[in-house]
């Protein structure tokens, strides 16, 4: 039986290949998927918290936004409170795309619990949030280290 992490490598990579296919008509590419997500769902973000709710180094938020910002998906922007800081908004083309990033999510939700029951889909996502806030909370705990 494979390990744990192994399987959990496994779904990601592949999640990671099935955006990407489902992605490529858009000049989206399948780790954009997520920054585009979160921008569209939390508008005027800064670009720390981004960051920290993705669990993405500064350096690489900066390279993807500017990606997306190049690919006109969003709009960085000066924090009137703290100019240090930028906000980051979706462009009516990142908005557009938002039914096809929710579709995309649902068909990979939809792949990964083909032929559980609704009890059993119910009781995997349920772990899988306990999993992840036991990740969450190891990392906010190595961070103080």
């Amino acid at each position: 039986m494979p390990s744990l992490t192994r399987s959990l490598n496994v779904i990601g990579r592949c999640g990671t290949l099935f955006r990407s296919k489902r992605l490529e008509s858009t000049g989206v590419d399948p780790f954009n998927y997520f920054y585009l997500f979160y921008i569209c769902r939390n508008p005027g973000v800064s670009q720390e918290t981004l960051g920290r709710a993705l669990y993405v180094n500064k350096s690489s938020v900066t390279r993807h936004l500017a990606r997306l910002e190049e690919a006109g998906f969003l709009t960085r922007t000066p924090d009137p409170e703290d100019r240090r800081s930028l906000l980051v908004s979706p462009t009516a083309k990142a908005i557009a795309l938002l039914p096809l990033l929710r579709a995309v999510g649902n068909d990979w939700k939809s792949t990964l619990t083909a032929g559980f029951t609704e009890e059993e889909t119910l009781q995997f996502e349920h772990l899988l949030q306990k999993a992840m806030a036991n990740a969450e909370q190891a990392m906010g705990e190595e961070s103080k280290i």
